[in-house]
Order: structure tokens, then C-alpha cells, then sequence
């Protein structure tokens, strides 16, 4: 699963956050490009693999409403 966070919108701290919370139950891979934070998401729990990714948005965007 992949996951596209706006640069102009989303800090790289908020998204660091949100994975090193998250570390236990998936496995994350940040790739960074000019204008967005792109995250992949493999989810080691099969039972929330259908979750995981909004839950670990709402995390993200909790953090970086937190930062600003």
C-alpha cells in the first residue's frame, strides 16, 4: 500500500512520528520527492492490513497539527 503526503501540508517529522509508532505492526518505506513524501506500507498483521493506512494518516496528520 502506498501513501502520497503533500510536502506543502505534511512535515517529515509528523510522518518519522507516525512511523516509529506504527514500526511494531507494519513496515515502512520512505521515498521523497520534489513536492511529496511518498510512504509504503506493508502491513505485518493481516487482520489490519485494510486499516492501517488510515489509521496511520489520522496519526500522521494529528502530528503535524501538533508541530504547527
Amino acid at each position: 500500500m502506498n501513501i502520497s503526503f503533500n510536502k506543502k501540508f505534511y512535515s517529515i517529522s509528523a510522518i518519522n512520528k507516525a512511523v516509529k509508532a506504527y514500526k511494531k505492526i507494519a513496515v515502512f518505506k520512505i521515498i521523497n520527492t520534489k513536492s511529496n513524501t511518498k510512504v509504503q506500507i506493508t502491513s505485518k498483521d493481516k487482520e489490519i492490513k485494510n486499516i492501517i493506512a488510515d489509521e496511520f494518516c489520522n496519526y500522521v496528520l494529528a502530528e503535524t497539527q501538533k508541530i504547527k
